[in-house]
């Protein structure tokens, strides 16, 4: 009886049971069960793999077991760029796998990226050694393909592009479990779909029209996004006395041209486009904006306010600098030194000269 007690034991005990595939060995570790695979006549092209495509990257996934089996090396798997390692041990539809995670970003470990006009897809390679036993390597390297292709959106543009302006903070979710990050980006069209890059942010024309779109990842469907409140400010810090509010109370605050607010408080995407202008003796321009998420049964995330502050709940985003130039141009026929350009900028500063006296 003491005998068979120490045979048990050393037989070993896995918590949690292994899988169908797996025997229980005597360090009570779970491992491929050599004998099902023997048998079974697998080759390498009965090797799976899954490809999980997510908003902001993708994981490819390869089954562990039979691999090992074929004497391959799953955990030390590389992606295009043979320092992008990490594989990392899962359990994926019944079977043990090794994953690795890249970002949706082209040129990122050796991503590549290819668009039409209506979606993005990113492609890369997961290659995977064979077993080096005291340097003797019984099976060579293998590489598998994989891609994601996304619908063009507000969000998936941003990845078409290696430094788009743009900025992401969590905001508050109230305590429900979920993904709450929250992008604010700038664009250069009203798609909503060609991000403005950091090297067009300088040196715009005074009376273009900049689009920004902000958008969340959170997925529960009573809540929308909502910005309260986007104000423009010379300063890096916005706690400046010179600034021109755009949008109060989740609405525009004028009914010119200057702010337009597209779409606000009634999806998980809120898009508005400002005239652009200079403060006058000053080089730049930071956008803040205040947004949070707002309970759809609430029946006010689309309306207008009339609280001047943001809500306790909000959260602040940052865009900029910005710096614009007025390009006035003299023709050889006209002397007159006068440009549309220069009148509508002088219009725009008397406006904020007004809106700061009135804050």
């Amino acid at each position: 009886m003491v005998l068979l007690a120490m045979l048990w034991t050393a037989e070993g005990t896995c918590i949690p049971d292994c899988l169908a595939d797996e025997v229980c060995n005597n360090s009570s570790v779970c491992e491929a069960n050599k004998t099902y695979y023997a048998s079974s006549g697998l080759t390498l092209y009965n090797t799976s793999s899954t490809v999980t495509c997510k908003g902001s990257n993708m994981t490819m996934s390869v089954g562990k077991n039979l691999l090992e089996f074929l004497n391959y090396n799953p955990s030390a798997s590389t992606l295009s760029q043979y320092n992008c390692t990490g594989a990392q041990l899962d359990i994926l539809g019944g079977q043990r796998v090794y994953s690795l995670i890249v970002q949706t970003t082209n040129g990122i470990c050796g991503n590549t990226m290819t668009t039409n006009s209506t979606h993005v897809t990113f492609a890369n390679i997961i290659n995977i050694p064979g077993k080096n036993t005291n340097g003797i390597v019984a099976a060579g390297n293998i590489s598998i393909q994989f891609s994601c292709s996304y619908n063009i959106t507000m969000q998936t543009s941003l990845y078409t592009v290696i430094k788009p302006v743009m900025t992401t903070q969590n905001l508050n979710s109230g305590g429900i479990a979920g993904d709450t990050g929250t992008t604010l980006a700038a664009y250069t069209s009203p798609t909503y779909t060609q991000p403005m890059q950091q090297t067009q942010q300088q040196d715009l024309p005074i009376g273009s029209t900049l689009y920004f779109g902000m958008s969340t990842q959170f997925f529960d469907p009573a809540f929308v996004l909502r910005v309260d409140q986007c104000f423009a400010t010379p300063t890096v810090d916005g706690t400046g006395s010179i600034k021109v509010t755009l949008i109060q109370g989740g609405c525009s605050t004028s009914n010119g041209p200057y702010i337009q607010v597209v779409e606000n408080g009634v999806s998980k995407e809120v898009r508005f486009s400002i005239t652009s202008f200079a403060f006058q003796g000053f080089d730049s321009v930071y956008i803040f904006c205040d947004a949070r998420l707002c309970n759809n049964a609430s029946g006010s995330c689309s309306k207008c306010s009339s609280s001047r502050d943001a809500s306790l709940d909000s959260t602040q985003f940052t865009l900029g600098p910005f710096t614009f130039l007025d390009n006035t141009e003299y023709s050889s026929s006209s002397r007159t030194g006068f440009s549309v350009t220069l009148l509508f900028g002088s219009l725009l500063c008397l406006w904020i000269h007004l809106k700061t006296e009135i804050i």
